[in-house]
Formats: structure tokens, C-alpha cells, sequence
């Protein structure tokens, strides 16, 4: 995935709408990788990322909640 994306070199932070478990495990296999749910998501956690990864429904529950 990291390869793909160009962001190997970098610390990624995918952020999912809800908890997948899948995901959480897939991450480990990812040097620095952290997976944060909308809910758990930070100011730190965001400046301390060298890429942030969203999916859709990620980026419109954050558009929910700031409204």
C-alpha cells in the first residue's frame, strides 16, 4: 500500500469512520503506521503524521461532527 501511495518513507495515519479490526491488524505489517477511528482522532496524533489516509465515510463523519 505504502509503495502504491508514493509514502513508504513516511509515518501513515488511516483514519476510519468506526473500529475495523481487519484493518488494526493489517496496519502491523506497516513500519510507524497508526489507525485511529474519527472518534479517537487527535490534533497531535494529525501533526504527528507524515500522511494522512481517510476514506470516504472517515472524511464525512469529521464533516458531521465540525458542523
Amino acid at each position: 500500500m505504502t509503495k502504491n501511495l508514493k509514502v513508504s518513507d513516511k509515518k501513515p495515519l488511516v483514519v476510519l469512520p468506526e473500529a475495523n479490526k481487519n484493518v488494526y491488524l493489517s496496519a502491523r505489517n506497516l513500519k510507524r503506521a497508526n489507525v485511529q477511528t474519527v472518534s479517537g482522532l487527535n490534533t497531535y496524533r494529525v501533526l504527528d503524521a507524515g500522511v494522512l489516509v481517510l476514506t470516504e465515510n472517515a472524511l464525512s463523519a469529521i464533516d458531521n461532527i465540525l458542523m
